[in-house]
């Protein structure tokens, strides 16, 4: 008896039973379902627990990995009890080492009734009535592009480029028969279908165009068009004009220099970035001391702290930020994977500062600290 159960990875991940949602606290546990994802992407090989440990908990330190896995496991088991779905039960087996999706399961998973449909449909070979039913029924299974939530983890893209080449291919070929039979407005119709999901596609815009040119039934609809098109590309020399001016900058290969404000909101982006590398921020507050405590000379001072930029600048890297703190300080963050190499770091700033500002009269002290990512 078939089990009714289906699992979505297009346009998000989800469980369903009788097309109503089941296990809807997953999208709570973000490592529960990145564990479940893997697995369901990988269905056909069982995943070392390195692999997975590496993939849920990459920077983070666990003196026993393999306990961590058990206890994720262990709550999405749980989770499947307290429904009392019994089509999901064992659907992680353990292996020795390793964990898998159990492919024996009487489960629809989407992407691969996807990828079977549009098999059969492209191998095809008899009426084409029957073909572009076969096709229409392919298309129809790609309901969004997949894990769009995960769409920048490195595992997901190649997975998600392969659906949408298989996507646009069945695309490409249902057009070729509504062209058979010089139904252009079909053609037409398809394309901005595709286009919902996949907005840049060469073969699926010069599609368009052809369509448009052959199937436009009327004057309006070909101005329509024609202002449409006169749009686009009034857009696309703009954003080209926005990007050129954007990245028009004398400074770009030196570290970036800004006020304190700025600098701020530069730390709130990046620890966001931060959460998928692993890495931590540092921050130092850098401050020139005179080591002649009697004199103040604040052209001398001003000189020094300029001296000190240009050694920061050109010492740090292009990601990497400072702003003036005080007259005497600069407050500066970096991100670097320990406090060893942060060090390592401000040394090199200090010694270049020593080398090149010819002001012996000065010290550079520094203090470091680490500075909370957003997963903390």
């Amino acid at each position: 008896m078939a089990s009714n159960v289906k699992i979505t990875l297009f346009g998000g991940f989800g469980i369903y039973k009788d097309d109503k949602p089941i296990l809807e606290n997953l999208a709570n546990t973000r490592k529960t379902k990145l564990f479940l994802c893997y697995l369901l992407l990988n269905k056909d090989k069982p995943i070392s627990h390195k692999e997975l440990f590496e993939l849920l908990w990459s920077g983070e330190d666990y003196a026993n990995p393999g306990t961590a896995l058990r206890t994720l496991l262990y709550r999405y088991r749980a989770m499947i009890d307290s429904t009392g779905i019994s089509a999901l039960n064992n659907s992680v087996l353990s292996r020795r080492g390793a964990y898998q999706w159990n492919t024996d399961l009487d489960i629809s998973i989407d992407i691969y009734d996807f990828e079977e449909a549009s098999r059969n449909a492209l191998e095809m070979i008899g009426s084409d009535d029957k073909k572009m039913s076969m096709l229409r029924n392919a298309m129809d299974l790609y309901t969004g592009n997949l894990l769009p939530d995960s769409n920048a983890e490195h595992w997901v893209v190649p997975k998600a480029v392969a659906l949408r080449d298989t996507y646009i291919r069945v695309a490409l070929e249902y057009i070729q028969l509504l062209k058979g039979r010089n139904d252009y407005n079909g053609v037409i119709n398809v394309c901005n279908e595709v286009q919902e999901y996949i907005p840049v596609s060469l073969e699926i815009e010069n599609e368009m165009n052809i369509a448009m040119q052959k199937g436009l039934e009327s004057d309006s609809m070909r101005s329509e068009y024609n202002m449409f098109r006169s749009a686009v590309k009034d857009m696309d020399r703009m954003i080209g004009g926005v990007r050129e001016e954007m990245e028009t900058d004398s400074s770009e290969n030196t570290a970036f220099v800004c006020e304190y404000d700025m600098f701020r909101e530069v730390y709130r982006l990046q620890r966001r970035l931060l959460m998928r590398t692993g890495e931590t921020m540092f921050l130092t507050m850098a401050t020139l001391r005179s080591k002649i405590t009697d004199r103040h000379e604040p052209l001398k001072n001003e000189r020094a702290m300029s001296a000190l930029l240009e050694c920061c600048k050109h010492e740090l890297r292009m990601g990497d930020s400072i702003c003036r703190y005080s007259d005497d300080q600069y407050a500066i963050m970096f991100p670097v994977d320990s406090y060893e190499n942060a060090v390592k770091v401000m040394e090199r700033v200090r010694m270049s500062f020593y080398r090149k500002s010819n002001l012996n009269e000065y010290m550079l002290v520094y203090k470091i600290c680490p500075l909370k990512n957003s997963k903390e």
